[in-house]
């Protein structure tokens, strides 16, 4: 059996990305946020379905439903401007972003809730930032997207902490 290096194959499928006028990620900062927003819009939805099948207290199972809800209309807008750009979005979630929610999985009761909200703070700092800073990065209509999205990953931080600090509901007037 012939083995293939792998980096000649990777500047290949680089080059035919390019030919066929499909953005690569690797190259284009707009590609990779399209891709890596996709793959956190995923995640944030199995992880909001999980909450609702394993999490105890209401707070958590509501807002494991609000996640399905808003990840899954900004994974159309995220996905369908992906298109129009010639970037492929992915199906899937990231191997990391897998395996947290494997890891949440095994969990039950009070244990799930706990960490599923730390999970939640700390991932929604995590995107907040990086949408920050690709809506502050111009005009495009990735950057207007970012903009566009980021109140809804910033209430989703403020009930996340919220039910952190002990709060049972996600009521979204608190804003």
């Amino acid at each position: 059996m012939t083995r293939v290096a792998g980096k000649p194959l990777v500047a290949f499928g680089t080059a035919l990305f390019g030919a066929l006028g499909i953005a690569s990620a690797q190259d284009n900062p707009d590609a990779k946020f399209l891709t890596d927003a996709v793959r956190g819009d995923v995640a944030e939805v199995k992880l909001g379905e999980l909450a609702q099948q394993r999490g105890q207290s209401e707070g958590v199972r509501e807002f494991g439903e609000m996640l399905v809800d808003d990840h899954s209309n900004a994974l159309k807008k995220t996905a369908e401007l992906a298109k129009d750009l010639n970037v492929i979005p992915p199906a899937q979630p990231s191997q990391e972003q897998m395996q947290t929610h494997d890891a949440m999985a095994r969990l039950s009761g009070a244990e799930f809730d706990q960490e599923f909200v730390a999970q939640m703070v700390k991932g929604h700092r995590e995107e907040i930032a990086k949408y920050e800073k690709q809506a502050a990065s111009g005009e495009s209509k990735v950057a207007k997207l970012a903009e566009d999205l980021l109140p809804t990953l910033k209430e989703h931080l403020a009930m996340a902490e919220r039910l952190q600090s002990g709060a049972q509901s996600h009521d979204r007037s608190h804003n």
